[in-house]
């Protein structure tokens, strides 16, 4: 593994155990969208799917667990592309329902859900045409919208700290604006990553050995 990989690895593992974090901060003490209460079960579909997500989806991409434990890797993608169209469709069903930045939220976060539901859908179709490259490709793309919540709030609550209480107006524009450089740097991220890998996940060798 080069030092490159080894960045990426730890940092994506950071990540996922933030987005853990989080998402367990977020079920004890809930959230500011007045919706989430409103709506419990939708939430609850948005968030328990999603802790799961985070916390099981990095392994898929680790090939030392990929490649030793072939049948783990198989039956955890079958669960955590479920899980991510459940908590996708919920993310979906948030960002047009009840969004907290209103129509700004809308348009950019059920944008890139969509995207993320396409992603997974993709990502399971070439994989069951045995285009292992291509799945490889899809779900890290997938992942990587995924991930980005955790950027999102790596940006947004430090300007809310910088404020000092700020009015919900404040709080809806640096909402929108952190979700909006989160996800646009995860996406580029991930094509740029994949790019970079994908020479070397092209060969036919071992075709389980370029999945994602």
């Amino acid at each position: 593994m080069t030092k490159l990989e080894t960045t990426m690895t730890s940092l994506v593992g950071v990540l996922s155990l933030l987005g853990v974090v989080f998402t367990v901060t977020f079920m004890i003490r809930g959230g500011a969208n007045e919706g989430f209460a409103e709506y419990p079960v939708v939430t609850n579909l948005h968030v328990v799917p999603g802790l799961l997500y985070l916390a099981l989806a990095p392994l898929q991409f680790l090939s030392p667990i990929r490649d030793r434990y072939r049948s783990y890797h198989r039956w955890s993608g079958r669960l955590l592309a479920t899980v991510g169209l459940i908590l996708g469709a919920a993310a979906l069903f948030i960002s047009l329902v009840f969004p907290y930045s209103g129509l700004a939220e809308q348009i950019i976060v059920s944008g890139f859900a969509v995207f993320f539901l396409f992603a997974i859908v993709r990502g399971v179709q070439t994989a069951r045409s045995r285009r292992f490259a291509e799945h490889r490709e899809w779900m890290m793309r997938a992942f990587s919208i995924g991930l980005s919540i955790v950027t999102m709030r790596l940006i947004f609550i430090p300007i809310l700290v910088a404020i000092g209480g700020p009015t919900r107006a404040e709080a809806e524009l640096y909402s929108i604006v952190s979700f909006t450089i989160a996800f646009v740097l995860h996406a580029l991220g991930a094509e740029l990553w994949i790019r970079h890998t994908r020479s070397a996940t092209r060969t036919p060798s071992d075709p389980l050995a370029s999945t994602g």
